[in-house]
């Protein structure tokens, strides 16, 4: 009985993440994205990309943007390439997810004109 209670108050190791993207907002109304990978194996990318793959189109060429300028910064656009590689053999983007998105509304209604 005594061993059942103390495994079960025994802390469970956490399992490591492959990757992983964390937004938030900060006070000042500025949208942030941390990035974090493990390490730059296949299934590290994978991960990345299949996280990416989630986004709506418009928040994909967001998050995608952040992670270039993250990468750029540190000369390692060959990584950049990899992780668009393989999240655009993922990523479907069906053209009623883009016309939602961009909604073509004229700028002046024909009765605004009279």
């Amino acid at each position: 009985m005594f061993k059942r209670i103390k495994n079960f108050f025994k802390k469970k190791k956490q399992p490591a993440s492959l990757s992983g993207i964390h937004i938030y907002v900060e006070d000042s109304g500025e949208i942030y994205a941390d990035i974090s990978m493990a390490d730059e194996s296949e299934k590290s990318i994978e991960s990345l990309a299949s996280l990416l793959s989630m986004f709506s189109p418009k928040s994909f060429f967001q998050v995608s943007s952040i992670i270039r300028l993250q990468l750029e910064s540190s000369d390692r656009l060959d990584l950049y390439v990899k992780i668009i590689e393989k999240s655009a053999g993922l990523v479907t983007f069906n053209q009623e997810d883009i016309n939602k998105e961009y909604d073509e509304k004229p700028c002046i209604n024909p009765s605004d004109m009279i």
